[in-house]
């Protein structure tokens, strides 16, 4: 397979204080309005804790009945806990983290690593101070099933905050993450398929807050099944969210301010033959590299009620097919407003099968601009355009242009 030619350092790379905590029962964006009111999924919840991690003084305990564990390493008494539950168990077991720590330097990749049938209840922050060379995960799986991690707020320099590797039924509820201290990989929640497992199948999150990224703040790559309520952004040197060679997903709402700003990523992306059945249902992006961008192959997919302002390029539709935009704002973005483009590498198939409808689209240096080669058969409806420098440019002969308006 030929990846996009603006790969992210981990979409090859499978080896590898100041703060404004978010609630997802926050009112989002103020005045803005856009996201207010949007329901989230829910994560089946054990009821009750089977093991406990809590700090006394310097010590730290992980208990099971009995104490498991007790030291001064925050990591590995929750990694005691976990090792705690019960062999070859079928169905789910929590434990409970009661109390903030920190994770610190290491000279090897060091992560608390999850079992089958294991639920993370995390009261606190886990803060990381990695003085070396990006190797703290605080939570990693790898060819699991039926694991949960209903809250969890992470702050400091980890490689990635949260690694899910070739797994099933993964749930997670509400995630918090500051990173402002990353500076090389520096990723939130990463979800692949580099555990030798095959593609993780059935994933889901609640909510994610996630600012100061050094790259990504939500990244998936040979994901199946994918159900997303919220992901919230802010400064982050990657995307937004960005869905790689990823099937089935739903997703409620991205709200992503300065995402990659003055680059190529987007507030939400998709990539590397990412499809079908995508479907985001609001999308928001203020002062990102773009707004939207599908690009390598992407199909089937369709975004609703965008809000895209002041980023770099407003949408990059790319080498992409059976692709909907429909309705919203795209304002003020350097650049185009939309630009409907095909490459002319032979690595993904070109753009055709894209419908552009119901959009207010003004202040921009291009309205609608569809360049070759070999685009065709796009469809540009109904949408309101003012005060751009042009207004709507086709390539294609067979693309179809109607309903639009002009101030």
């Amino acid at each position: 397979m030929v990846r996009d030619d603006m790969p992210s350092s981990t979409e090859t790379d499978h080896t590898a204080a100041t703060s404004r905590p978010v609630t997802r029962r926050r009112v989002l964006l103020g005045s803005a309005g856009l996201l207010t009111g949007i329901g989230v999924t829910g994560t089946a919840s054990a009821s009750s804790h089977d093991a406990e991690v809590y700090q006394t003084g310097s010590t730290w305990y992980a208990t099971n009945g009995g104490t498991v564990y007790a030291g001064g390493s925050y990591r590995d008494a929750i990694q005691a806990a976990v090792d705690s539950l019960t062999d070859g168990r079928t169905t789910k077991e929590k434990v409970l983290i009661k109390n903030s720590g920190t994770f610190t330097a290491t000279e090897s990749l060091k992560s608390v690593r999850l079992d089958s049938y294991t639920v993370i209840d995390h009261n606190g922050t886990i803060f990381v101070e990695d003085t070396g060379e990006d190797l703290i995960v605080p939570f990693e799986a790898e060819n699991v099933q039926s694991i949960e991690i209903q809250n969890l707020r992470v702050e400091g320099n980890p490689r990635y905050g949260l690694w899910i590797k070739s797994c099933s039924d993964v749930a997670l509820g509400t995630i918090e993450m500051s990173l402002y201290d990353t500076t090389d990989i520096g990723l939130g929640i990463r979800v692949d398929d580099s555990g030798g497992g095959g593609r993780t199948q059935g994933f889901s999150l609640e909510y994610a807050s996630i600012e100061g990224a050094a790259h990504h703040a939500v990244e998936t790559y040979g994901v199946d099944g994918v159900d997303i309520g919220t992901v919230e952004t802010v400064d982050t040197d990657g995307c937004g969210l960005l869905l790689n060679d990823t099937t089935d997903a739903t997703v409620d709402a991205v709200d992503a301010t300065r995402a990659d700003q003055g680059g190529g990523y987007a507030g939400f992306r998709c990539a590397n033959d990412c499809g079908p059945n995508i479907y985001l249902g609001e999308l928001r992006a203020v002062d990102c590299g773009r707004g939207l961008f599908t690009v390598s192959g992407s199909h089937g997919i369709t975004v609703s009620n965008v809000s895209i302002e002041s980023c770099e390029s407003g949408a990059l539709i790319q080498d992409t097919r059976n692709m909907t935009v429909d309705g919203g704002t795209i304002t003020n973005n350097v650049g185009e407003g939309i630009r409907i483009d095909s490459r002319s590498s032979d690595a993904h198939h070109y753009t055709r099968d894209v419908t552009v409808q119901n959009l207010q689209i003004d202040n921009n240096d291009y309205g609608v601009y569809e360049t070759g080669p070999d685009t065709e058969e796009n469809r540009i409806l109904n949408n309101s355009l003012c005060n751009n420098a042009t207004g709507i440019e086709t390539y294609a002969a067979t693309t179809e242009v109607s309903g639009n308006t002009f101030c």
